[in-house]
């Protein structure tokens, strides 16, 4: 059933689907390299500085190849600059989070993201709701709830830090599909950037410091990493269009990463609570697939 579903699915929604599941294994290398620098008191606007080359690249390279100013039009401004604005706590967040919260947890509750992506999607986007959209998002909650443990000794209140920033996340999405048309995906990368680098600039300023050579690279490596991935998550919101919620969902697969990367670099792993709720998470991400060829027939009907 779900492989003919799969065959229904069009080109442009396949191809976002390899963006996406490439980007959530950038992403989570990111974070890895996040929770390193965090635990060595590394603040975010130490990491965010070092990295400008990184986010400069893409400019840079528009200049040099005369394509600036066409992937930088936009029909309205306000709004990838809007989103430039909620990416600027983003960072804070997710060094604090980390610095006491395991990889694997910290993935698998920013996986929140899909859930709020899924409401946003059938009350902003009016998606047509439908009954595996509404399991995916039970299923994702009571996973989510699994790994918080609200209630119990074992609960951790950076857990509802992760969860804002799982929020945050979850707007900037929803502004590049729900206007995907206004700018390229190189000016929705660059004007998501402004901000968060200028800020992080101002408090280098105040707060400068050298570091090893290493741990330079490092940063620019994570930095480059996670810029790379933004843009092919832009790309791949705008390439899917009308069946956002169903790309959305394939940021369950981080999961996998994060558990993998968790292990083998900092020894930590999931109890065995948080490992259901995970699978919770991970079948609600299943659940999608079968949602998107319901999304697909309905947009063809309507």
């Amino acid at each position: 059933m779900i492989i003919a579903s799969m065959s229904r699915v069009p080109k442009p929604v396949v191809f976002s689907s390899v963006l996406a599941i490439v980007a959530t294994l950038l992403f989570v290398i990111n974070d890895a390299t996040i929770k390193y620098l965090s635990l060595k008191n590394i603040k975010f606007y130490h990491f965010i500085f070092y990295g400008i080359p990184a986010y400069l690249a893409v400019p840079f390279y528009l200049l040099i190849s005369g394509k600036f100013k066409i992937k930088m039009r936009a029909t309205n401004y306000w709004i990838p600059l809007s989103r430039g604005l909620i990416f600027v706590p983003m960072p804070f967040l997710s060094f604090w989070a980390l610095k006491y919260v395991s990889l694997a947890e910290f993935t698998t509750l920013t996986m929140s993201a899909p859930i709020f992506s899924l409401i946003f999607s059938v009350f902003i986007l009016k998606e047509r709701p439908n009954l595996f959209l509404f399991l995916s998002l039970l299923f994702g909650v009571l996973g989510v709830l699994m790994v918080m443990k609200p209630g119990f000794d074992n609960f951790n209140i950076f857990f509802l830090v992760v969860l804002l920033n799982a929020l945050l996340i979850s707007l900037t999405t929803l502004l590049v599909n729900k206007f995907n048309d206004l700018t390229s995906p190189e000016g929705y990368f660059v004007y998501g950037g402004i901000f968060v680098h200028m800020f992080a600039a101002i408090l280098f300023i105040f707060d400068p410091k050298m570091f090893e050579f290493k741990t330079i690279i490092l940063m620019v490596f994570a930095s480059l990493v996670v810029n790379v991935a933004i843009f092919l998550l832009v790309l791949a919101f705008q390439k899917a269009q009308n069946f956002y919620g169903s790309i959305s969902c394939l940021n369950y697969v981080q999961i996998f990463w994060s558990v993998i990367i968790s292990v083998a670099v900092f020894g930590q792993v999931l109890d065995y609570i948080s490992t259901f709720g995970a699978l919770l998470i991970v079948c609600s991400g299943l659940l999608s697939l079968p949602a998107q060829s319901k999304q697909i027939s309905q947009s063809n009907s309507g």
